[in-house]
């Protein structure tokens, strides 16, 4: 069972195929995220991962890995503190900050860092999993 103050921790990267599967799906083609030249011209100097792909990196941890399977996606509130980079290592640190054994429910606060610990994008998740959440057998 996960308990508060438990990490996790995943390493991930958005390829230019990730952001090319994810514009072909969403229809979004903007070219900031698409054209790594129009990227390097732009206001943040370099190519942007789509904000909902980031997303769908903590929804894959989430749902497979941390609590895993069982596990319900309730409520996120994602902030992006800086662009993230096509192509860039980051990792993905998770704590557990609260546990409603009642509903099953954990909270868990999450930020997505490159290699230097600097935070790019933080989120807030409520994750609703019996297995790992639910209230502890004595």
């Amino acid at each position: 069972m996960i308990r508060i103050d438990d990490i996790f921790e995943y390493k991930t990267n958005f390829t230019q195929q990730d952001v090319e599967a994810y514009a072909e799906l969403t229809g979004d083609k903007n070219p900031v995220h698409l054209n790594r030249t129009v990227g390097e011209k732009s206001e943040f100097g370099y190519q942007v991962v789509y904000g909902m792909l980031i997303g769908c990196a903590f929804s894959k941890v989430f749902g497979t890995m941390w609590p895993g399977e069982d596990s319900v996606y309730l409520q996120q509130d994602m902030i992006f503190l800086k662009p993230v980079a096509v192509g860039k290592d980051y990792l993905i640190k998770c704590r557990c900050t609260d546990i409603d054994h009642v509903n099953a429910i954990g909270t868990l606060v999450c930020y997505l860092k490159d290699e230097n610990g600097t935070d790019y994008v933080r989120v807030s998740a409520r994750i609703r999993s019996r297995k790992e959440f639910g209230a502890p057998v004595f």
